[in-house]
């Protein structure tokens, strides 16, 4: 649930210090002229409970811009079925190359087991 919010005049010289539940113009701080319209308005500032006044969150969140949902459009579009088919007869040729490359018994390939020892160098000590 929200918390109402509370409104006063914040003026230095300001005789009024209650506090409204709605915004307006502090009647005290605010002149008028001979007919009662107003001549020189001050309004009445949003506080907390507390009484000390509430600062407004500035908005962070930058503006789309027509570039941005394009970008977004063309990231999220879904793939005709010409171009699946063409993706998938890619990968069949890429899965078929590879398994032309391998060798098809890989057991009767040597084992290199010849480890060498950590420090031991490569070439010849001068």
């Amino acid at each position: 649930m929200r918390t109402p919010d509370y409104w006063k005049c914040i003026e230095e010289e300001c005789q009024d210090d209650k506090r409204y539940n709605y915004k307006g113009l502090c009647r005290s701080c605010t002149q008028y002229d001979d007919n009662g319209k107003v001549v020189e308005a001050v309004s009445r500032v949003k506080i907390h409970k507390d009484g000390t006044p509430y600062k407004q969150v500035e908005n962070t969140r930058k503006a789309v811009t027509l570039q941005d949902f394009k970008d977004f459009r063309r990231q999220n579009r879904r793939l005709t079925h010409k171009q699946v088919e063409a993706l998938k007869a890619a990968q069949a040729h890429t899965v078929a190359q590879a398994q032309q490359d391998m060798p098809e018994d890989v057991s009767d390939m040597p084992i290199d087991t010849d480890v060498m020892p950590i420090g031991e160098s490569l070439g010849e000590e001068e």
